[in-house]
This record gives C-alpha cells, sequence and structure tokens, in this order.
C-alpha cells in the first residue's frame, strides 16, 4: 500500500505506519489524507475506485431514506426492540451501524483494522451521527467492557459471490484493508455470554461458514442473519 499525506496529516500517517506493515497490503492500494478528508483509490479495476466514508453523500442519503420510510426493512425484523444499545463489534464503512442508529437504536461501534478506522472515524467527524467509535479487537472489547449490550451485530465478511457493482468493490477493497481473525467461534460464544438479548451474525445466504448453530435465522433473498439468544435470554 502507497500512502499519500499532506503536511496537516502528518501525524496521523505517523501513527498508521507505527500500527501495520504496508508492506504486507495490496501495492495497488493507496491512502490519500488532504485536509479533512481520507481516502482510499482501489487501482485494481480497469478504472480506478475512489472510497471515501461519507454519510452526507445524496445517493448514500437517498439509499438509507428508503430503508427509514420501509415498515417491513429487514432490520426491523432482525433487531426488533426499539431504541436498542446496539454493538456494531465488525463495523467495516459504517454503513449499518449508521441505519441503525437512524432507525433510533443506540449504537456502539468497534473496528480492528487502523485503516478502515481511519477512514471511518473521518467519515463520522464529517456527519452529525451521535455515534461512539473504538479501535481494537472486539473479543477483547466484549470481554472487558463495562457496558451491556441488547444486541451484538457481527459481519465476519464471509466469501460470496462477487459483483461488478459499486457496493461490491467497497466491500472487496474492505476485505484488502480489514483484519480478520480465525477467532469467529470464540466471537460469537462471548458475545452470547455477555449481551443481554441477542447476538446477530450477517452472512450471504450461499455462504459455507463453521459458525455455531443458531437459535433461528432470518433471511433475505441475498442474506442470512444467524440469531443466537444470550445465555441471559
Amino acid at each position: 500500500m502507497k500512502i499519500f499525506c499532506d503536511q496537516t496529516n502528518i501525524a496521523k500517517c505517523s501513527s498508521l505506519k507505527n500500527s501495520i506493515d504496508i508492506d504486507k497490503i495490496d501495492i495497488n492500494i493507496e491512502l490519500h489524507l488532504k485536509k479533512d478528508k481520507i481516502y482510499i483509490i482501489n487501482k485494481n479495476y480497469k478504472n480506478p475506485v475512489k472510497i471515501i466514508v461519507d454519510f452526507n453523500e445524496k445517493d448514500f442519503k437517498e439509499k438509507m431514506n428508503m430503508r427509514l420510510k420501509d415498515s417491513k426493512d429487514i432490520f426491523r425484523k432482525v433487531f426488533s426492540s426499539k431504541n436498542s444499545d446496539i454493538l456494531d463489534g465488525t463495523a467495516g464503512f459504517g454503513r449499518d451501524g449508521t441505519l441503525l442508529n437512524a432507525m433510533g437504536h443506540n449504537v456502539t461501534m468497534v473496528e480492528n483494522s487502523p485503516i478502515v478506522s481511519l477512514l471511518l472515524n473521518n467519515g463520522l467527524e464529517r456527519s452529525d451521527n451521535n455515534i461512539r467509535l473504538f479501535h481494537g479487537n472486539i473479543y477483547d472489547f466484549i470481554k472487558h467492557s463495562k457496558e451491556r449490550y441488547d444486541y451484538i451485530y457481527l459481519d465476519f465478511m464471509f466469501n460470496k459471490l462477487k459483483i461488478n457493482s459499486l457496493s461490491s468493490k467497497y466491500d472487496e477493497t474492505l476485505k484488502l484493508i480489514a483484519f480478520i481473525g480465525d477467532d469467529k467461534k470464540e466471537i460469537v460464544e462471548i458475545a452470547k455470554k455477555y449481551c443481554k438479548k441477542k447476538v446477530v451474525v450477517k452472512e450471504p445466504s450461499n455462504s459455507i461458514s463453521s459458525l455455531p448453530k443458531p437459535n433461528h435465522i432470518i433471511k433475505t433473498k441475498l442474506i442470512s442473519y444467524n440469531v443466537y439468544l444470550s445465555h441471559d435470554a
């Protein structure tokens, strides 16, 4: 990965370089820090794709408003208790967490990747969201947190069919810069132990994962939400 940084972001660049080995990240990925905006250029495509977390972007707002107006939106079924405290343990670019927050839930995000955390925090700083973001390992965060959440939401980015769309390119880029561990089962188990109501794991409907068997599954055509009841439920 290559990093391009202006004078105002030198401290952020230095901190990032000290926390990761940039030589181990795809050389076709560029990270740009310019004034108040941080973004990725993914040159793995014929037409390079710019990735920026922007919750004020017109298309993003239109899509979110469509889902907010839908009384049968899948999130209303999955997260059925209103005004819940939700821990989004694999925040990524913050799209799901932002929607849940707009639906009236109190959302806390955790993201393990320093690069993704930097992008997401930059997007949150330029928005009016009241979402809390923490950078770190979700297993350790759950284990040591003094707070208990109604729901713990996880998206481990399981392999899925590739689609030549912008949203898919966002997801493929996310995989290149994310820190994905092999401790998914352990994370689900500790989440069940410490959440108040349910653990929800999102995965493609055609995914072949080795996760523990859920209590039940809520499905759409493309996505499955594996639901695990809390040990206290």
